[in-house]
C-alpha cells in the first residue's frame, strides 16, 4: 500500500476461542496461497491454477498488518496458545476487567487502530474460497482448499475444507463487528488519556450493560452465528 492508512478504532477481546481462529488463519492458508503466488511470478510450473484476482500475498500481508495492531497483551495470548511451555512474561499493558460489584472479572478488552482496507483485502479471499466451496469458481481453489484440509487435519482423519473455512470466517468476523454504541461505552472505559490502562477497571453499571452487549456479538461472531456469518455457517453445515 502506498497510500497514508485510513485507520479505524475497533476493540478486540482477550479471549483464546477468537485468538486461536484468527492466528489459524495464516497457516494452512493465507501463507500457502502466498507461497503459490510467489510461485508464479517465478514461473515455476508446479502451482495451484487460481483465480487471477486473488491477491494472496496482498491478503498475506494484510494479515501480517493485522496481527501487528493487535495491542501486546493480544500478540502475547495469540502466540501463546497450544505453547507447551508458553512464554509466563507479563505483556506491557495487561490489565484485570471487572464488574461493577468488584469481584467477577471479565475478560479484558483492547482497542485496536487498523486500516479498514486491510481487513477487507483478507475478506476478499474469503469471497473466493465461498465460490470455491460452493463450485462455481472453475479453477484450482476448491482442490487447493481440500488439499490444505487434508493436510492439517488430525492424523486419521479427513480434512474438512468447509469448516476450515468457516473458522477462516469466524477469526475474520470479530474485525468485523459492527461499530455500534456498546463500543463507544466501553473504549471510554479502557483507553485512557493517551491510551494508557491502568492494572484494574472496574465497570460502572452503564459500562457492564455495555460489556455484556458486545461480548453477544463476539459470542456469536466466535461462534459462526453472527448475521454476516449466517449464510456459510448454514452452508458448511448443509
Amino acid at each position: 500500500m502506498t497510500d497514508a492508512p485510513e485507520t479505524t478504532r475497533v476493540l478486540l477481546p482477550d479471549d483464546e476461542d477468537w485468538l486461536s481462529l484468527f492466528m489459524g488463519m495464516e497457516e494452512p492458508l493465507l501463507m500457502q496461497l502466498a507461497l503459490n503466488a510467489r510461485a508464479v511470478q517465478k514461473g515455476d510450473e508446479e502451482v495451484w491454477e487460481l483465480p487471477p484476482d486473488l491477491d494472496g500475498i496482498g491478503a498475506h500481508q494484510a494479515w501480517g498488518r493485522l496481527f501487528g495492531a493487535l495491542p501486546e497483551p493480544l500478540r502475547h495470548t495469540g502466540t501463546n496458545i497450544g505453547r507447551y511451555e508458553p512464554n509466563q512474561e507479563r505483556p506491557a499493558g495487561r490489565y484485570a476487567l471487572y464488574a461493577p460489584d468488584g469481584r467477577w472479572e471479565h475478560t479484558p478488552l483492547y482497542p485496536a487502530d487498523v486500516d479498514p482496507r486491510d481487513i477487507a483485502a483478507v475478506a476478499a479471499v474469503l469471497a473466493h474460497f465461498r465460490t470455491a466451496l460452493d463450485g462455481t469458481d472453475h479453477t484450482q481453489l476448491g482442490d487447493f482448499l481440500q488439499q490444505m484440509a487434508d493436510d492439517w487435519a488430525d492424523p486419521g482423519r479427513e480434512g474438512n475444507d468447509r469448516q476450515m473455512v468457516e473458522d477462516f470466517l469466524r477469526g475474520l468476523s470479530v474485525w468485523q463487528l459492527p461499530h455500534q454504541p456498546d463500543v463507544d461505552v466501553l473504549l471510554e472505559a479502557v483507553a485512557g488519556p493517551g491510551d494508557e490502562t491502568p492494572e484494574r477497571i472496574v465497570l460502572t453499571a452503564p459500562q457492564e450493560d455495555a460489556y455484556q452487549t458486545f461480548m453477544r456479538r463476539v459470542s456469536a461472531a466466535v461462534a459462526g452465528n453472527s448475521p454476516h456469518a449466517y449464510a456459510l455457517h448454514q452452508f458448511a453445515n448443509s
